[in-house]
């Protein structure tokens, strides 16, 4: 049963942050391109050694509009990659309503913030014993956020998004119905 969602339906919002700098990885990354979801708490993480707002509108065509859908409404804080000239043409393009959480208040963009803050602690118990391999884990980071039941909702992103849960790793090792013959009705 889901208890608390601020977006009427998947997709619609997000909330984007720029993570950053962390320590350098493969590629000479040192920064997170964050967007989650507030329905579903999805998220979709990019690490890139800059994030310009060339990066943020491949990623948000590569990653959110190719893979799920136009969202309406995008909230982010006022960095100058946001507020661009070609950045405010790719909004208006797909008519996207983008929000801003101010300076003084970066709560407003809570639903980044929170996810940041979990996979920033997440990355940094990670970096402790492989230094510069945080871009490398980031897919076994995203894994096990979206497979984690979320308070808000009581359930995990993936079962949200897919409407089933996940089949993880070890599970492929038991007999169930879904690893054993699902092919089967």
């Amino acid at each position: 049963m889901l208890n608390s969602i601020s977006a009427p339906w998947p997709f619609m919002k997000w909330g984007m942050d720029i993570v950053g700098k962390l320590p350098i990885a493969l590629g000479d990354v040192v920064y997170m391109l964050v967007l989650t979801n507030y329905f579903t708490k999805w998220v979709e993480v990019g690490a890139y050694q800059q994030v310009r707002d060339i990066e943020i509108r491949d990623f948000i065509w590569k990653t959110i509009i190719c893979r799920f859908e136009v969202p309406q409404e995008i909230v982010t804080n006022n960095g100058s990659q946001f507020i661009s000239y070609d950045f405010k043409n790719f909004y208006d393009k797909y008519r996207i309503k983008l929000s801003f959480s101010t300076a003084r208040y970066p709560q407003a963009n809570g639903q980044a913030e929170s996810t940041n803050k979990t996979i920033v602690n997440t990355l940094k118990k990670r970096l402790e014993a492989e230094k510069g391999e945080w871009a490398k884990k980031l897919p076994e980071i995203l894994w096990s956020y979206r497979t984690i039941p979320r308070q808000s909702t009581g359930e995990t992103p993936f079962s949200l998004v897919y409407g089933s849960e996940a089949v993880i790793p070890i599970k492929t090792r038991l007999a169930t119905a879904r690893s054993e013959n699902p092919n089967e009705e």
